[in-house]
């Protein structure tokens, strides 16, 4: 059975980062390599590894069989997908001698879109889910109204994709990862508590975002600090 909605989410979760790119040129990357060629390769790898992540740690018994493999549905590791992701945009850029950080903060904000793209679309997919709301969308095969998480994440996931943007050439290189990743962990980490899921306790993706979060937070926090103290004027005594 083809999932047509996949499908098209997938498509426009590429298309729009592409046609932004217009506005977001890439700048380490030499024309005419636009989003799309630079973006299929890290996406590819990082849809296999977390795929199989998916099934090594809940159900190795699929791993012999291609077909419950291939069904992306069915679960894909969120941060090993981006930890495989970004290990091949990180081998790139050495084959291209572009350093490493630079290429990874340059094309950080238009993979944020991206993603942000592809949880907006889950209106293409199931439907959209979280806690019942009287403003909000009705999944198929439910009577109930819910507020479209996956919409109000795609909203800040953007927002947070424009201030890195915005702020690029500001901050350092190691300052716009950390960001990115800091937002993306964050709005995961706070998104979790309205999805639903089984159990009463946090799920496994939801708590390693917000491991990741508050790491990634921490980090700046002392790279911003370490910055304050290293710009403020040296005192008269101490000279």
């Amino acid at each position: 059975m083809r999932d047509y909605g996949l499908l098209a989410s997938v498509v426009v979760a590429f298309a729009v980062p592409a046609l932004l790119a217009g506005r977001w040129p890439l700048r380490s990357f030499d024309p005419p390599i636009g989003f799309v060629d630079a973006g299929i390769g890290p996406a590819v790898a990082g849809l296999a590894v977390g795929r199989l992540m998916t099934l090594v740690i809940d159900d190795r018994r699929a791993l012999g069989r291609v077909a419950d493999m291939l069904i992306i549905r069915s679960g894909v590791e969120f941060w090993p997908a981006v930890v495989a992701a970004v290990g091949v945009a990180a081998l790139a850029a050495r084959r291209a001698r572009v350093p490493v950080i630079a290429r990874l903060a340059d094309l950080a904000p238009l993979a944020m879109v991206g993603y942000a793209i592809y949880e907006v679309a889950c209106v293409l997919r199931d439907g959209c889910y979280g806690p019942a709301s009287p403003i909000g969308l009705r999944p198929d095969g439910l009577s109930t109204r819910m507020l479209p998480v996956g919409i109000v994440m795609g909203v800040a996931i953007v927002a947070g994709a424009w201030v890195v943007r915005r702020a690029n050439g500001r901050w350092s290189h190691v300052v716009d990862l950390l960001a990115s990743i800091a937002i993306v962990a964050t709005v995961r980490a706070v998104a979790s508590f309205w999805l639903p899921h089984v159990g009463g306790g946090l799920t496994r993706p939801h708590r390693q975002s917000l491991v990741i979060a508050v790491v990634a937070t921490m980090a700046l926090a002392v790279m911003a600090l370490r910055r304050h103290r290293a710009s403020r004027p040296i005192p008269e005594t101490a000279r």
